[in-house]
């Protein structure tokens, strides 16, 4: 293997030779002072990570050598390329309006389209392209690469492997994202969220067992907000103020006769990453004085299997201190028998895609026959979602379902407006005012399939 060469010229990346950041602007205001049509195009490749984690650093730079030397061979006389960082690349491209630096982000994506030489094995990399076009009054060259980078990021968000141009849409979707990240950070702070809770229905008797607690925000919707949270580590914050509050809500409702209740609060793997969550969790139910069974954690299924393994440890050691730990859109994630028998979970949420064609779709009414038959062999308690209609409440009473939750019954409601939903009647059964003692409605469950909780913390 031949030794890997390092540039030493100031203004030149070490590794490649190509200009580096530094000389790129400057080349770039040197242009934009002298001349019109000019184009940034602004290039990442997809899933480098996976190059370094897999076959080690030094495969990963020769890989970048791979790629400078294609580009440079891709692009126009008198276009610079640059290496701006990681495996970050941009072009200046003269004389190129945005006709011109598409038909160069294409010649950029054929050349890198044939496989490359890692460590040994014929490996083909994919590249996100965001492209921004000067206009006729431009003038500030690190507003035109800052706009090219944001569109490589739309290209990103949008799939990868693809080319995005900066527009007018694009500046205001960041900017309504840089206003929102503001407002949501104030508003954690000032604790001017809530919490909703959408009830959870018994389907052989009607009674109201448990709750999901759900964030809402009265500036977004939850699809806007906390996918940014999410992306800019305010999920932490975020996640511990739905914990605490859905906590000492459930101390409440218990306090008020409605001890079966059991809440379920969403988990994402970023707030796993904390070594202290677990910590978190144990404080919260001590704080608010509850039984630790009538609280569960649920992740999404393709979350879980994409978790690492420091993740999976505390979720053991949550479960440790007593709550249950559920997979929600399960039947998305593509998780495998063995997989599933490993992960510490004890609840599985149907994903309501297949909820839906129940009574109408027999491949759905097979995939909820099956999860359920997975469940019941291994254990594990099972709750349908997204229920709207009697048909499909009355397909999941004879699949063998025990709990659902559903606008056919409620959708989120504040905590005060559960309390009048204690004998809601399924769609086959009318209101039964059953009493099961002080169990949980997952202790419950285990208790009718001979699982004592021992057995399964």
């Amino acid at each position: 293997m031949s030794t890997l060469v390092f540039h030493t010229r100031p203004g030149f990346d070490a590794l490649t030779g190509l200009p580096d950041r530094a000389a790129f602007i400057a080349a770039l205001r040197s242009a934009m002072g002298m001349q019109q049509g000019l184009a940034v195009l602004f290039l990442d490749l997809d899933d480098f990570k996976l190059v370094n984690d897999g076959f080690g650093h030094e495969a990963g730079d020769r890989l970048l050598i791979q790629v400078a030397q294609r580009l440079r061979g891709a692009v126009h006389d008198g276009d610079l390329v640059a290496r701006i960082g990681g495996d970050e690349f941009t072009v200046l491209c003269h004389d190129a309006d945005q006709t011109g630096a598409t038909i160069l982000a294409g010649r950029i994506r054929g050349a890198l389209s044939a496989p490359f030489d890692i460590a040994g094995q014929r490996r083909h990399i994919r590249v996100s392209i965001g492209c921004r076009a000067a206009g006729p009054d431009e003038s500030d060259a690190d507003v035109l690469l800052r706009d090219a980078d944001t569109a490589m990021y739309q290209a990103k968000e949008a799939g990868k492997d693809r080319v995005e141009f900066f527009s007018d849409a694009t500046r205001a979707k960041l900017l309504r994202r840089l206003d929102l990240e503001q407002r949501l950070r104030t508003a954690i702070e000032h604790q001017e969220l809530t919490v909703s809770y959408q009830p959870q229905i018994d389907l052989g008797s009607g009674r109201l067992v448990g709750a999901e607690a759900l964030v809402r925000w009265s500036e977004a919707s939850p699809v806007e907000f906390i996918p940014l949270a999410e992306e800019t580590g305010l999920i932490a914050p975020l996640g511990e103020f739905v914990l605490r509050t859905a906590t000492k809500t459930l101390a409440r409702l218990h306090a008020d006769g409605l001890k079966p209740l059991t809440i379920t609060v969403n988990v994402s793997t970023r707030q796993l990453e904390d070594p202290d969550f677990p910590v978190l969790v144990k404080d919260a139910i001590e704080q608010a004085g509850i039984d630790p069974s009538h609280l569960c954690l649920e992740i999404t299924e393709s979350a879980l299997m994409a978790a690492k393994s420091v993740a999976l440890d505390r979720l053991r050691e949550c479960k440790a201190h007593g709550v249950y730990v559920g997979i929600d859109d399960f039947g998305t994630g593509h998780s495998s028998l063995a997989r599933l028998r490993d992960l510490p979970v004890e609840v599985l949420k149907v994903d309501r895609s297949f909820v839906d064609g129940l009574g109408t779709e027999p491949e759905d009414s097979a995939v909820v026959a099956a999860i359920l038959s997975l469940a019941h062999a291994l254990g594990l308690h099972v709750v349908a979602e997204g229920v709207e209609t009697p048909l499909q409440a009355n397909q999941l009473i004879a699949l063998g379902c025990s709990v659902a939750q559903g606008f056919l019954w409620s959708p989120a409601v504040p905590a005060a407006e559960l309390r009048g939903l204690t004998g809601i009647a399924t769609a086959a059964h009318p209101r039964v005012r059953g009493h099961r003692g002080e169990r949980s409605l997952v202790d419950e469950m285990m208790h009718q399939l001979g699982i004592a909780k021992e057995a399964v913390a």
